[in-house]
């Protein structure tokens, strides 16, 4: 068997299967939680839907087979800001691997939490602590023929709750790609394998499966995402946004989540606006 088809095997072996088993039930049971908010202003922007969308480092924390469509080094900062999940700041930096055609990348995910009022078991203020989490990333992303990529990734993800709940842990990503004229497919597995320890307890981390469908009009500089996701211990959601870039000056972003069977109190649930501007290759989110 080839490599492309053990590449397209094993990302549909960890995407497939798990589709049937999306759902609440086991909701709460997960650490690092903060992954599954995603990274990078664009897509955030976008709705959270970026499982086939290709073009910029930006793009990489949701399907990492996009970084595979990388036409040169880059670097990228982003900084997004929520009311439910505090601050975010990201980092990565990516390019060509030496003069090969697989690609690398490596990032830098920092959550605020802010502060947080300590209580012991009696219910006692112990005072105020700051909360953060924070996850160290590195991938790699290969094209397959024309029109086909794949990416895997791995990351160090470590959570400072308090002075007694610090936790670290590893896990993995996966993703395929197929890109098409205007049309672009994807299907990703994000925060794979791997578990969280505090201590002497282990926790899995929130394994996310996701299915995309994208389409780039570049003429009139209109970019359309649509995104199923079926994470192994929340609800089942659907994301659609869209992007609309002039020149290469300004970008308008807008999207809407809606996690399927969910209260209407849902916290992820609804829509998000963006905006981008650039100048000669600098470009702020």
């Amino acid at each position: 068997m080839s490599a492309k088809s053990l590449g397209i095997l094993a990302a549909t072996i960890l995407v497939v299967p798990a589709l049937a088993h999306a759902g609440a039930d086991r909701a709460g049971t997960t650490a690092a939680n903060f992954l599954s908010a995603g990274a990078g202003a664009r897509s955030l922007g976008m709705g959270g839907a970026g499982v086939a969308l290709t073009g910029d480092l930006d793009r990489v924390p949701w399907n990492v087979a996009s970084l595979a469509w990388l036409g040169e080094t880059e670097f990228a900062a982003s900084h997004a800001g929520d009311t439910d999940h505090g601050n975010q700041e990201w980092l990565a930096a990516g390019g060509r691997l030496i003069q090969s055609r697989a690609r690398w990348s490596a990032s830098a995910l920092h959550q605020g939490e802010g502060s947080i009022q300590g209580r012991d078991a009696a219910n006692q203020s112990t005072g105020d602590f700051n909360a953060g989490d924070m996850a160290l990333s590195v991938q790699g992303g290969r094209p397959l023929g024309r029109i086909a990529s794949m990416g895997l990734g791995a990351k160090w993800v470590t959570e400072d709750l308090g002075p007694a709940m610090r936790g670290s842990g590893l896990t993995f990503d996966a993703g395929v790609m197929v890109r098409y004229g205007m049309l672009a497919l994807g299907a990703a597995a994000q925060n794979a394998l791997g578990h969280m320890t505090f201590g002497s307890s282990k926790y899995p981390f929130p394994t996310n499966y996701g299915l995309g469908i994208a389409v780039d009009h570049a003429a009139t500089g209109l970019r359309l995402a649509l995104d199923a996701n079926f994470p192994t211990a929340y609800y089942t959601d659907l994301r659609g946004g869209a992007e609309w870039h002039w020149e290469d000056h300004l970008a308008l972003r807008t999207g809407y989540r809606s996690e399927l069977g969910a209260p209407s109190s849902e916290a992820l649930s609804g829509p998000s606006f963006g905006l981008g501007a650039g100048t000669h290759g600098v470009w702020l989110d």
